[in-house]
């Protein structure tokens, strides 16, 4: 099979994958979201627009694979390291969220993003990122009512 091929299949499967996370995430949002909601921006609103993307995206994937009408050259120089590097960070605030909570597994994401895109800056990094998650653990915690996890920060440090 050659790459031209090899490419447009990658993006045929690819793109049936994002279709298929889209009815899975749209389907799951339809069936546990109550229809009592009064609000004009529910619980149900970010994930079906989420899965409104990725169905749009998922579809022109598909479409530019069966036509063949996407550009094939600079594909086979993509730095897979800085993907890595941020495929990482998120397994690592996936797996820590819970126990260590928002605001440090944010600003490790962060961090690591950053380092990802080539900043070596670390200190103000992390220190960027413990704005940022201070922030939005503040603005969803307080202003909004929605409740981040806490972590050990929040329980030794603010409460």
């Amino acid at each position: 099979m050659n790459p031209a091929a090899k490419l447009r299949t990658a993006h045929a499967v690819l793109g049936g994958l994002m279709l298929l996370i889209a009815v899975a995430i749209g389907a799951d949002t339809i069936t546990h979201v109550s229809s009592g909601q009064q609000a004009v921006v529910g619980p149900a609103f970010f994930p079906l627009l989420i899965a409104l993307g990725l169905a749009v995206n998922g579809a022109v994937l598909v479409a530019n694979a069966l036509r063949s009408s996407f550009a094939e050259e600079g594909w086979s120089q993509i730095d897979i390291g800085p993907v890595a590097l941020v495929l990482a960070g998120l397994l690592l605030q996936l797996l820590i969220l819970e126990t260590a909570g928002w605001i440090v597994a944010t600003t490790l994401l962060f961090v690591i993003v950053a380092r990802a895109f080539g900043n070596r800056r670390w200190l103000a990094n992390l220190a960027i990122g413990l704005i940022v998650a201070g922030l939005s653990f503040y603005v969803f915690n307080e202003l909004l009512g929605l409740s981040l996890p806490d972590g050990w920060i929040v329980e030794h440090f603010l409460d």
